[in-house]
């Protein structure tokens, strides 16, 4: 573990009161010829500087842990972060005022929770961490100003030590869960042709993005390495979800606080829609690839590994570059792409998502109610990629990044129905 990072002491709001009172006390006592005034001030004052020296010269070693409540947070709420202090080799009680280091934003020194650890025992501060960004986010280091005995000096220690909070997606209910029309006749009777299952299935070699429910435990014991069984390729319905990563299908994109990268309030919008339609066909018994424009596979929905899905959205951020790609539209695979600006060829390049028999639905996400996102006007745009899209046959819902998503996936003819 790396040595906790101190910062030079500091007088806290009491030393520097105790160093004024003695200040001033020094002052009337020269004043007034008065030995004992002067005697009680430079007293006063000698006492802040010998704290100082103190937590200078020796601060107390301090280890930290944490834990989440949720261990799994979604994405716009809030989770209960608590920490755990200890004081290993400290006899006696150690005060300290505790604050964390978050990616997302400052948490400032009027946050920071004060405690006193006992000595040889341990203490617990806990915060409130609210308006919570998708993601996966390093938590960490604590920051623990340390206070001497007397409470006039203080020195900040950065202790070493992050831990992971995962934010997933948030996912809202449809309220479609009953069998969509538009998984259609043909994925219905593959689903039941493959349901009757056989005693000795044909397997393969496991391929990245195969979902883990296909594995076939006996065949995996046999051959000693990961198999998946062969037949079962096509044993459940699939649809599609398109959902561009490029900053620039984004038109709010800016530089997020600390890491720099790139966020768009339009693209978290349109993750959580994606979440969303994807559980929704879910719950039909459907498959669902989400895919970028070209057709890389960003995450694949399993009915039954639902929580690995949401954790692959948690890690999809904007301009991630993906290599893997996702098989070719099926004939009948219902498609709804989530989108805001595209440029031409990328619009023809969404066409080709759209199987043979698909008119596919387009979600165009408008981000006019951002200040600082240019007009929602000119070739690229929302508006104008409306347009086109109808007129090469998609179904357009138009909405805006604050609208409720569940209310514009309950749009007629989003599922089909």
């Amino acid at each position: 573990m790396n040595a906790p990072r101190r910062h030079l002491p500091r007088p806290t709001r009491r030393g520097v009161g105790v160093v004024v009172a003695g200040a001033l006390l020094i002052g009337v006592g020269l004043g007034l010829s008065s030995l004992p005034l002067v005697f009680a001030g430079v007293a006063l004052v000698a006492l802040v500087f010998a704290s100082l020296v103190g937590v200078a010269i020796r601060v107390p070693s301090i280890e930290v842990s944490r834990r989440f409540a949720p261990d799994r947070a979604v994405a716009g709420w809030s989770v209960v972060e608590t920490v755990t202090l200890v004081a290993p080799g400290s006899r006696s009680p150690v005060s300290v005022r505790v604050r964390d280091t978050v990616a997302w934003r400052v948490m400032h020194s009027s946050e920071g929770r004060v405690t006193t650890i006992p000595g040889g025992g341990a203490a617990t501060v806990s915060f409130l961490l609210d308006d919570l960004p998708r993601g996966r986010h390093r938590v960490g280091p604590a920051l623990v100003d340390v206070v001497e005995a007397f409470g006039v000096a203080r020195r900040l220690v950065s202790v070493p030590g992050r831990s992971e909070l995962t934010v997933l997606p948030e996912v809202v209910p449809v309220g479609r869960g009953r069998e969509s029309r538009a998984l259609g006749e043909t994925g219905r009777q593959r689903r039941d042709h493959t349901s009757g299952g056989q005693d000795d299935p044909i397997t393969r070699e496991y391929r990245r993005g195969d979902a883990m429910r296909r594995v076939h435990w006996k065949a995996t014991a046999r051959q000693g390495e990961l198999m998946v069984r062969q037949e079962e390729q096509h044993g459940l319905p699939s649809a599609r979800v398109v959902l561009p990563t490029d900053p620039a299908n984004w038109r709010d994109a800016h530089p997020a606080l600390g890491s720099k990268l790139p966020v768009s309030d339009g693209f978290e919008w349109a993750v959580s829609a994606a979440a969303s339609i994807a559980i929704e066909f879910g719950l039909a018994g459907s498959e669902t690839r989400v895919v970028t424009l070209d057709g890389s596979l960003l995450a694949d929905h399993d009915p039954a590994m639902t929580p690995l899905f949401l954790e692959m959205l948690a890690d999809i951020t904007l301009g991630d570059e993906v290599d893997l790609l996702s098989p070719e539209p099926a004939p009948r695979e219902p498609v709804i792409a989530v989108v805001s600006s595209l440029a031409p060829r990328e619009i023809d390049a969404l066409g080709r998502s759209r199987g043979p028999g698909v008119r596919g639905v387009a979600v165009v996400v408008h981000l006019d109610s951002d200040p600082l996102t240019p007009d929602d006007s000119g070739e690229g745009s929302p508006g104008s990629v409306a347009r086109a899209l109808r007129e090469t046959g998609w179904l357009v819902v138009e909405t805006d990044s604050v609208a409720d998503v569940a209310a514009v996936l309950q749009t007629p003819g989003v599922f089909g129905g």
